[in-house]
């Protein structure tokens, strides 16, 4: 009975909790968010204009275009490569060879095959601009126009009545609040009238040089779908960068009518390779201050008193990943104290696993001289196995004794003083009997990987120049270049001690 409940818990955590075996996009994007500013594109390429009003696909209703090339190799989550993506109308973009369903309306919950998705405002959306006018008798001007943000010179416009088919907006005056069409009206009086106008488009661009390159995906003039729009009028970027793969999402307009249906919700944020892998937001009582999404269907609040101001922008960046690090340089520490004389720097490496054991990330951290203890961050890394390498300015380059498992935005830890088996090939020397401890080898002061008679004679001409200060010669860190530091070298030299690696 126990061995059923607790595999009847395990399904249930697996069907509706936020867990991965595998990096995603919630471990591997960090979100922020800041007021910018919403600077529309100019050139770059079209990639779809609204044609018409009422007729699919030319109402930018229900439609996936692509594959739309990349310049360049985008870095998603855990640093999958991508060379195209496809475009919904309805608010987002998508990565991998499958398209999104056109009438997918929830991109980050959805279950589709597409290998990852960035949603801007996820609904279903449609790329035509209501608004409010009035006419009276035969006449190419429209009156007291309520809205002019999804107005644009050449867009096809309807009405229920008075406007005849196939008729165009020729010029438009927002101080004189009128709208000129390309054909008169019928002789009636209309006050408040709903006209709708196919002003919706989608462009991308791509600006700055090789790596540090910005594509952009631009959705202007879109609105809620409903049979009848009023007002509503919605425009936002999707931007990528090429140096480390962070997205921005950038809103401009996003006037919201309260009639008809004053609230829309819409899916904001991120999807994986699955709907089980998220990162989204969504929102309360302010745009500005949103809040990580407790589901993938998690949604972001829209009204005409709730909506984000333009420049609002959402940005999730590449996840840096903490490590941990105990070592301890041979000469630095103190058997009296159990100390160390001194703290002082150490780089860190991330190698792959494999041969040639390229350096993937490296970073710098203090080690405490009291707990041995530094923090290095890794910005660049991606999940996977690594060998952690550890070097100081005048001791051994130090490997892991095997790869060590690291999961992007995870917080690690790795202990190369409390066995001897923690470096590769045992390289270690024990500091101190009790408690057990084990440093890195000190003396490579040319940190040529051996120490020899080379290191030991920059020592000892140190020595005889009686240098003192932060120098390289100062083997256990008391701040002078004397016989105690080229006795350690020199004992570490007749044992011929020197960097191990695979």
């Amino acid at each position: 009975m126990k061995s059923l409940t607790f595999f009847l818990f395990i399904s249930l955590v697996i069907s509706f909790g936020h867990i991965n075996s595998y990096a995603g996009v919630d471990t591997e994007y960090t979100f922020s968010s800041s007021a910018g500013t919403y600077s529309e594109l100019t050139g770059g390429t079209v990639i779809a204009v609204a044609t018409h009003t009422s007729q699919d696909p030319g109402n930018l209703n229900n439609v996936t275009y692509g594959p739309i090339a990349l310049p360049f190799s985008f870095k998603y989550k855990n640093n999958e490569l991508y060379t195209s993506y496809f475009i919904s109308t309805n608010g987002f973009i998508t990565f991998g060879a499958t398209a999104p369903g056109i009438s997918n309306y929830c991109p980050v919950s959805s279950s589709e095959s597409y290998t990852g998705a960035v949603s801007a405002f996820g609904l279903d959306l449609i790329g035509v601009f209501g608004t409010t006018i009035d006419f009276s008798g035969v006449t190419y001007v429209l009156s007291d126009v309520r809205n002019f943000n999804g107005v644009v010179i050449g867009a096809h416009i309807t009405a229920a009545t008075g406007i005849p088919a196939d008729t165009y907006i020729t010029a438009f005056d927002t101080g004189a609040g009128t709208i000129t069409l390309s054909k008169p009206t019928t002789d009636i009086i209309v006050n408040d009238l709903v006209v709708q106008i196919a002003s919706g488009s989608i462009k991308v661009k791509t600006e700055g040089t090789s790596p540090n390159r910005i594509h952009t995906i631009q959705f202007k003039n879109f609105r809620q779908y409903l049979i009848i729009g009023k007002d509503d009028n919605f425009n936002f970027q999707i931007k990528l960068f090429e140096s480390d793969g962070t997205i921005k999402v950038i809103y401009g307009n996003m006037d919201k009518s309260p009639l008809i249906e004053p609230s829309v919700f819409g899916q904001v944020g991120l999807r994986g390779s699955v709907n089980t892998d998220w990162n989204n937001r969504t929102n309360t009582g302010n745009w500005a201050i949103s809040s990580a999404g407790l589901s993938n269907a998690s949604t972001s609040h829209l009204s005409n008193t709730l909506l984000p101001a333009p420049g609002q922008t959402y940005i999730w960046g590449p996840s840096s990943t903490s490590y941990s690090i105990k070592v301890i340089p041979q000469g630095f520490h103190n058997n009296s104290t159990l100390k160390l004389n001194m703290k002082d720097t150490v780089t860190s490496y991330l190698r792959n696993a494999a041969s040639p054991y390229m350096i993937v990330d490296s970073a710098k951290g203090v080690i405490d001289s009291v707990t041995f203890e530094g923090t290095f961050v890794f910005n660049n890394v991606s999940s996977g196995n690594y060998y952690l390498v550890v070097k100081h300015r005048n001791s051994i380059e130090t490997w892991s004794s095997n790869p060590v498992s690291l999961f992007r935005g995870s917080p690690l830890g790795y202990n190369f003083t409390n066995a001897v088996a923690k470096a590769y090939g045992n390289n270690l020397i024990n500091v101190n009997p009790s408690p057990v401890r084990f440093g890195i080898f000190s003396g490579d002061i040319n940190q040529d990987g051996f120490i020899d008679l080379t290191d030991v004679t920059i020592i000892s001409n140190d020595a005889n120049d009686f240098l003192t200060g932060y120098i390289v010669s100062d083997v256990n860190g008391d701040g002078f270049a004397d016989l105690s530091d080229l006795t350690i070298a020199f004992n570490n030299a007749i044992n011929f001690v020197s960097v191990a690696r695979p």
